[in-house]
């Protein structure tokens, strides 16, 4: 009795697209709406637990803020600075005017001079350090 022996040799660059197209197939298959899915990853990564400076920690108890929370923050934040920014350099004058005008009341006045008469004292305070150095060499 002969056995017969067969070879079946298939080409990987034919077979490989098939195999990929069948895994894409599978993969969406089980993945179900893909809007749905987007919105719940979108969420997780939205509502995930960040430290104050909106990246994650490899300390867990730094990431107690929702990361949108933060970036919210900081753009509020930002948003402000920059309004009063421009607000400052608008209204520069008056803010002069309400500077000098609160320096002038009396009881302003006096915690100035108080200021500044300690500034002078602490100046002109005498501080000095003594220091001497002894040095022996021999004679020939």
């Amino acid at each position: 009795m002969s056995e017969k022996m067969m070879s079946f040799e298939l080409n990987e660059e034919m077979v490989k697209p098939i195999l990929e197209k069948q895994i894409q197939t599978a993969i969406l298959a089980n993945i179900g709406n893909p809007e749905e899915l987007i919105s719940k990853v979108v969420s997780l990564a939205l509502k995930q637990k960040v430290n104050v400076n909106g990246a994650k920690s490899n300390y867990d108890y730094e990431n107690k803020y929702d990361y949108l929370d933060v970036i919210t923050g900081k753009a509020i934040r930002e948003a402000a600075q920059t309004g009063l920014t421009e607000w400052l350099s608008e209204n520069t004058q008056l803010v002069k005017a309400k500077v000098i005008e609160e320096m002038n009341k009396p009881e302003r006045r006096d915690s100035l001079v108080k200021s500044f008469a300690d500034a002078v004292e602490n100046a002109l305070g005498c501080h000095w350090n003594f220091s001497c150095n002894i040095d022996f060499k021999k004679q020939d």
